[in-house]
């Protein structure tokens, strides 16, 4: 395997930045366990795939702990299935691709001293020739859309329906840092799948070009939750006094 199969570690987390991924699966009867975790934990933001309206209204729930979301308001609902929302501050907003699929763009106030500028989105499964296209289509618009980041650190958050053991994903984002995991499938039509053949497709990369800088930590699949041919995955950002040469 090129990647671990349910965590990464590098170096002490100190104070850090806490991101959960989660492509919900639409029709995923059951957030109840989801949700008590994101109570019951100091989670900081909260990316979201294949977002039901009907989830959203039970995200709704979290108001007071995540009082910052974009997706599920009229005239915008869920872009390409995306719900984001967030503990501190955000300024986002959606663009449609020619293919009709949405990336998400704007800034996340981590905190009043460190903006981080954040872009989504979830390229289609290239169940097709034609999705396939769509799908790189997708990756390559959303890297050149954050090669405007206006901040240090830039992060890319999604299920990008993209394996880390091929090229494509070699050769993608290549001035950011990544540690894919395998989170999926964990089931295929409610049977489980062993851990060891499941494989990465639920990515964040994480660039810098300043000083203090944000890393990954310590990254971890939480196989808890069940609905979801997706495991949800745990990231850990630390900040470290360093210079990089990425552009």
């Amino acid at each position: 395997m090129l990647c671990p199969p349910s965590s990464y570690s590098n170096g002490q987390c100190v104070d850090p930045l806490t991101i959960v991924q989660y492509n919900l699966y639409y029709t995923n009867p059951n957030l109840t366990p989801f949700l008590d975790y994101l109570e019951k934990n100091e989670i900081d933001l909260v990316v979201l795939q294949e977002t039901a309206p009907w989830h959203g209204d039970r995200f709704m729930e979290l108001i007071d702990k995540y009082p910052y979301q974009f997706g599920g308001t009229p005239g915008l609902g869920y872009p390409s299935g995306q719900m984001i929302i967030s503990k501190q501050p955000l300024n986002l907003k959606a663009q449609n691709t020619p293919a009709g699929h949405y990336m998400i763009s704007g800034v996340w106030q981590s905190s009043k001293h460190r903006p981080v500028s954040l872009y989504t989105a979830h390229p289609p499964s290239p169940r097709s020739e034609q999705l396939w296209h769509e799908r790189n289509a997708l990756i390559g618009s959303l890297e050149r859309l954050s090669d405007y980041s206006p901040y240090g650190d830039t992060l890319i958050i999604g299920d990008f329906n993209l394996s880390a053991n091929t090229r494509r994903f070699t050769d993608a984002y290549q001035d950011y840092h990544t540690a894919p995991l395998q989170s999926w499938p964990r089931e295929i039509k409610g049977l489980p799948i062993p851990s060891f053949s499941r494989i990465a497709i639920d990515h964040l990369w994480i660039r810098n070009t300043e000083s203090p800088s944000l890393f990954i930590c310590k990254r971890e699949v939480l196989s808890q939750f069940s609905g979801s041919d997706h495991s949800a995955v745990v990231t850990y950002l630390s900040e470290r006094q360093y210079k990089t040469n990425n552009k």
